[in-house]
């Protein structure tokens, strides 16, 4: 048995050369995985066993070759709410609050009644959308059937699976092909282009390639759902994207729609991070 203080200086020294500013808040987090406790609550633990020590050593190792320490905890808080994480489906992120924030106020200022999240993923937007807004009639898609299941568990953890409707297929196809309507369309897609994939930290080069990679210029996700949408008369469109192909997404908006409005919303760092396309009548 050893103390928990020397295990958390011990842990946090071996994760210094990931990231030295984090490395004491993911040594608690990695000893409160293994004390199966709320990270707040590890103090009032004073010794590890030597079983729970081999369990840390485990993940250190793990952690040192750069695998995501929420696939490692198995869960990330994103929107004040928990979500399951596992390998194969990609994270939910912090800047992706922004369209949460952004989707939120469209819905209330356009009375929006029925939304689709295209690429669900852990289920994280449509889950968190819904919960603020219980009123809503959610549809949620994924070409993946490991992201689908984890959204399903996802939205159970939540408490609002009987809220939202899943579909399995890509882009929009699924819902659209069954003649469902809806009055918002939300998404996070793949947007890293060829270039940058090598530029990737090596955490999210361990994040599923599908879920990332936009094509060569990072745009292939935007062709194919600009070139759906443009048969609506009207719609809205929310989504996240690369700051770097701002100017492409700007262009591809520009051939597919005749009347439209764009707006641009800066995350913390003050990257255009999401945008949201309103064309036709509204």
């Amino acid at each position: 048995m050893q103390p928990l203080r020397e295990i958390l200086l011990w842990v946090r020294r071996e994760l210094e050369d990931i990231d030295k500013d984090s490395a004491w808040l993911e040594s608690e987090l990695l000893v409160s995985f293994v004390l199966n406790k709320d990270r707040v609550d590890i103090y009032t633990v004073d010794y590890l066993s030597h079983e729970q020590i081999l369990q840390l050593k485990k993940l250190i190792k793990l952690r040192k070759q750069r695998y995501p320490l929420s696939y490692i905890l198995q869960k990330k808080y994103f929107y004040d709410a928990e979500f399951l994480v596992k390998k194969g489906v990609l994270a939910p992120r912090n800047e992706t609050e922004l369209l949460i924030d952004v989707s939120i106020d469209t819905i209330r200022d356009f009375s929006i009644k029925k939304v689709l999240d295209v690429g669900t993923g852990s289920g994280n937007i449509a889950i968190s959308i819904v919960k603020v807004l219980p009123h809503l009639e959610v549809y949620a898609c994924d070409i993946s059937p490991l992201s689908l299941n984890l959204a399903k568990i996802n939205a159970k953890k939540n408490g609002v699976y009987e809220k939202i409707k899943f579909f399995l297929g890509p882009f929009l196809y699924s819902v659209y092909l069954r003649n469902y309507d809806f009055d918002l369309i939300v998404s996070n897609p793949p947007y890293i282009a060829s270039w940058e994939m090598p530029f990737l930290q090596e955490e999210v080069k361990k994040e599923p390639w599908e879920a990332l990679y936009g094509g060569w210029d990072g745009c292939e996700f935007y062709r194919e759902i600009f070139a759906i949408l443009k048969k609506f008369k009207k719609g809205i469109f929310i989504f996240e994207l690369s700051p770097f192909i701002i100017e492409k997404i700007k262009t591809l908006i520009e051939e597919n729609f005749m009347r439209y409005r764009i707006d641009f919303y800066k995350d913390l760092s003050g990257n255009e991070r999401v945008v949201r396309l309103i064309w036709g009548c509204i």
